[in-house]
């Protein structure tokens, strides 16, 4: 991967980061935030629809889906050690044969990837810098359901990641954090043709899911 973002993520998002997340995702299940995500797109039929889950961490949307009722999963990830531990955890459950793996940036290999019925980013666009080639291209590979979870555009939020990013620096780390315009990421989703079918809010995260 070329650029210093993709770098950061891999450095940041190690084996050791991802292991401890897992963890907390075994004792406790999936964070809110990503059980609202799965709750909503569940929603809608699932029975053998495709998945694509980009940037998944340690996997908890495509555990949850294919446990609900998703045929397959494509799980795409700038982390290898994220990939590592989902690829570990899809072993323990039993469905590790309907998942593929993808080792990389998503912007790199768009191109490449054939549209899935349901994709997902979840915070995931908080941590990329390029957001309207990111969720463009990854819109238009969703042939029935969108997904997101991203950070709320708001001055409180905007202030917590800024004093965020002032510690990656000291860190020396090429790592940065987001806050995208909402506005903006719903009216990229909607340029494909998409329409908002909910949406809901925590503090610091909102939960989008669109559909065709």
């Amino acid at each position: 991967m070329v650029c210093p973002q993709c770098r950061g993520i891999e450095e940041f998002f190690n084996e050791k980061w991802a292991n401890g997340e897992l963890n907390s995702y075994r004792k406790h299940g999936p964070r809110k935030t990503t059980q609202l995500l799965v709750d909503a797109i569940a929603a809608g039929p699932l029975e053998g629809k495709s998945l694509l889950d980009i940037g998944g961490g340690v996997g908890a949307v495509q555990h949850e889906l294919l446990k609900a009722g998703v045929g397959s999963a494509m799980a795409v990830d700038a982390s290898e050690g994220y990939i590592n531990v989902s690829r570990g955890e899809a072993e323990r459950q039993g469905h590790a044969d309907k998942i593929s793996y993808l080792h990389g940036d998503f912007v790199d290999h768009a191109s490449t990837l054939e549209p899935s019925d349901i994709v997902t980013l979840d915070r995931v666009i908080c941590c990329y810098h390029d957001v309207e080639t990111l969720v463009g291209e990854s819109s238009r590979r969703a042939a029935e359901v969108y997904g997101l979870v991203f950070p709320r555009d708001n001055w409180a939020v905007r202030a917590g990641f800024s004093l965020f990013n002032m510690f990656l620096r000291l860190r020396r780390s090429p790592f940065r954090v987001f806050v995208h315009s909402s506005s903006y990421v719903d009216a990229l989703v909607r340029g494909n043709g998409m329409e908002q079918r909910s949406r809901k809010q925590t503090m610091v995260w909102q939960v989008m899911v669109y559909g065709r």
